[in-house]
């Protein structure tokens, strides 16, 4: 809960203000006598302030250490503690000024309990309202950033996806094959449509199957393996359920980034390996960088993100020889 500013002390001023007006009335219907408007205000703003400022630390401190989510337990824990507390000033008051005759038969202390309680019970529920109010605020604010993230994410994975890079290597690809061989060739094609459609049919999902993915993985890396031959080596072993759920083009971009951040040559082959078992995906390669990558990255940043907002966790470790990172399922 955020710190409480100026605005809000003021406005809980006058609200105690105006429920002492309210009860000063109130008073008058109910019981026929005539008080000083004056004289009561005065000597009830006082410790009605002070109730009220005690009932705010009491909701807040249920709010921060109980953590109770049933909203109607909440509400009567709130009426219970204050209530208790406030009754207690209320003898402590009037012992304060009356000694232990306090204890005797006394109806003005009854009197005084009762309006206590009543007072104390419509403050509380104020205070409740505020403090719902303000998480609805919170969670709105927390929703509208996810979805900001989410949209970005979503951007950032479709654009990956049809740069222009991605797309003059495939069509250059596809051009060769052409003239080379027309079967390979339209096998080509396929796959890189099938990329395609992946990409924009689960760019608003927030999840997808192992199936799936692993389905889209082996398409791109068939157009990775006929645009670098032998020179990548991409290894994938399972032994997951395929109906366990995943980020969609997570994977993928995982063997992308290995590709756009190493070399990959006859001499130096790049060699990825995909190891799903129960608990987690695990992708590696052998490190050879390459001397400059553009945007370098931002891709996993992104996925960490996504796993973030779905309270997971990615663990990524570099070492000289190798560059690992470990994605876990989604619940």
């Amino acid at each position: 809960m955020k710190k409480i500013n100026k605005e809000h002390i003021f406005a809980f001023v006058i609200i105690v203000i105006t429920l002492l007006v309210v009860f000063y009335y109130v008073f008058q219907t109910l019981t026929g006598k005539e008080k000083n408007f004056t004289q009561f205000i005065l000597i009830n703003l006082l410790p009605c302030t002070f109730i009220t400022v005690i009932d705010f630390l009491i909701v807040h401190t249920i709010y921060k250490y109980l953590k109770v989510r049933n909203i109607y337990l909440h509400v009567t824990l709130d009426l219970l503690i204050s209530s208790v507390f406030s009754v207690l000033v209320v003898f402590l008051i009037n012992f304060a000024f009356s000694g232990f005759s306090t204890f005797n038969s006394n109806p003005e202390i009854l009197k005084s309990s009762i309006f206590i309680i009543l007072w104390n019970s419509i403050v509380v529920l104020l205070i409740e309202i505020f403090f719902y109010s303000q998480r609805q605020i919170d969670a709105e604010k927390t929703i509208a950033i996810i979805e900001k993230e989410k949209i970005q994410y979503q951007y950032e994975t479709l654009k990956a996806q049809i740069n222009p890079h991605f797309l003059f290597n495939s069509l250059n690809v596809l051009a060769s094959l052409a003239y080379e061989d027309a079967e390979k060739a339209n096998l080509f094609t396929k796959k890189m449509s099938s990329v395609y459609r992946y990409v924009l049919l689960t760019s608003e999902r927030p999840t997808v199957t192992l199936k799936e993915e692993l389905a889209f993985l082996d398409a791109y890396v068939f157009l990775e393996k006929i645009r670098f031959g032998n020179n990548l080596q991409i290894s994938l072993i399972n032994q997951a359920d395929l109906s366990k759920e995943i980020i969609p083009v997570s994977l993928q971009l995982l063997v992308e980034n290995a590709v756009k951040h190493n070399i990959a040559t006859v001499n130096k082959p790049l060699t990825v390996k995909v190891e799903i078992t129960e608990n987690e995906i695990t992708v590696s390669n052998n490190l050879q960088p390459r001397a400059s990558v553009e945007g370098g990255g931002i891709g996993l940043k992104n996925l960490q993100k996504q796993y973030a907002l779905n309270n997971k966790a990615i663990d990524v470790l570099k070492t000289e020889t190798q560059f690992i990172v470990k994605l876990p399922f989604l619940d």
